[in-house]
Parts: C-alpha cells; structure tokens; sequence
C-alpha cells in the first residue's frame, strides 16, 4: 500500500486476479494526507492524480499535494448531485421516506456516470494508455462510487472475472465509515433541499444492485464493456490490445 490507510480512506490496489500489481490505485480524496505519505507517492513516482470530484467537493477539501505531485493532478469531473435527486425524491413521495426510491436514486446515478459523462472516460482511459505502467492514483470523495465505476471498466476490460470485481467493489463497505462515505455529497445539496439520515445511510454505502444496474445498462445499449470502449469512446483495438498488454 502506498499510503497509510490512517490518512487516506478507502485506498487500495485496483489490480484483481490476473491483473498487474502496484500499477493502478483506487481512493476516497486525498485530502488528508501528511508529509510521510507524500514522500512515499514521490518515491513511487506516480504518473497522474486523477480526481473525479466536481468543483464544489473539491473546493471543501482539495487534495493535499507537494508541488510537485500537483504538476501530475488532473481533475475530470463527474457532477455529485446524487443527494439533491433524492431529496428531490422525498418532495415526490410528498415527504414519506422510501429507501427502496433512495437505492432506485443511486442505481440512476451508475448509469449517468456512464452516459453522461463519455468524455471523462475517454480522457481517463487516454492516460492510462500514456501511463505505460507508471503508477496511476484515481479517486473520487469516497472512493465507491464514481472510482467503483473506474474500476469495473478497466477490471472488465482486463477480463477479470465478475466475482472478483464484486468483492472488490463491496470493499468501500468495510474500509469508509459514514462520515467519510457522506462528507463532500452535503455540499452537493441544493439550496432548501431537505436531507435525511436515511438519505445518508444509503448514499454511504454501496450495493451490489448499483453495479449490476450498471453492468445491465452497458450489456443492453453496447452489448459489453469492449464495445463500450471501442464504440461509445471511439478507441481502436489496438487501444484496446494495449490497455491489456498494461494491466494484465
């Protein structure tokens, strides 16, 4: 592990099965970090930072980077409004709590992170390819989510077994606390909307149903993860050979 978990929630290999070790790393934000930790990334010589948090999470608690290990952040954004849908949800259902509408909110969310947000992918998967197997760091507030879905498409590009990506997907339910899994997402809440605990409780976790939806979602509009890459992100097969020959 390159960073102590104390500082750092959620931080884990992303690599599962086959996959190539110490070369992609998944996190909750990174803005915790202390000076030990930063002189462990520098002498492990990462490639890129990638946080996919939105502007306003960011403003709440920007990573905390040397100088130099700022020259390798990029941020691409994919908007966390998740909790403002299910406020949105409460007002529908005339203020009755429903957490089965909630987790309905959450399973929505996976597929806009994948059919909005395209370009985000497209830069994403254009770095790991310049990487060649430098390590790369990519994150999102919790790490469960949006990075949930970074890790399904680049462990399903690897042809790793569903079994594997699932436990390693359920990870964030026992290494996030509902503090850090909620955090940054109650800045995200509209004005004069109302949260909940209920809101919370299921916006800080993760469920199997939020990735299936998702790997549903992929199957019925583009057939498999491939196609999505190749298709819907318009790389080649030789991009695809690559990503491969990287990971696995």
């Amino acid at each position: 592990m390159l960073v102590k978990s104390k500082n750092t929630s959620n931080f884990r290999d992303c690599s599962i099965g086959s996959m190539k070790k110490n070369q992609l790393f998944r996190s909750a934000k990174l803005s915790n970090l202390e000076d030990e930790d930063l002189d462990i990334l520098e002498k492990n010589k990462i490639f890129k930072i990638i946080d996919l948090r939105d502007p306003v999470e960011i403003e709440k608690a920007p990573d905390n980077l040397s100088s130099n290990l700022f020259k390798k952040y990029i941020n691409l954004p994919i908007s966390a409004n998740t909790l403002s849908r299910m406020a949105d949800a409460y007002h529908n259902c005339n203020y009755q709590e429903n957490e089965t509408i909630y987790e309905n909110v959450m399973k929505k969310s996976y597929e806009f992170y994948l059919k909005n947000h395209s370009e985000v992918w497209k830069k994403f998967f254009t770095l790991l390819l310049e990487s060649n197997g430098k390590p790369v760091i990519y994150h999102c507030s919790a790490g469960k989510d949006r990075t949930g879905i970074a890790s399904y498409l680049i462990q399903s590009l690897c042809s790793q077994k569903e079994e594997l990506i699932f436990d390693n997907y359920l990870l964030s339910n026992k290494l996030l606390n509902q503090r850090d899994a909620t955090a940054e997402q109650k800045y995200t809440l509209k004005r004069n909307k109302k949260m909940t605990d209920l809101m919370l409780k299921v916006i800080g976790q993760v469920k199997l149903d939020y990735l299936k939806n998702s790997i549903t979602f992929i199957k019925k509009e583009y057939g498999s993860v491939e196609n999505y890459f190749l298709k819907k992100l318009d790389f080649s097969e030789k991009d695809l050979k690559n990503i491969k020959h990287i990971y696995s």
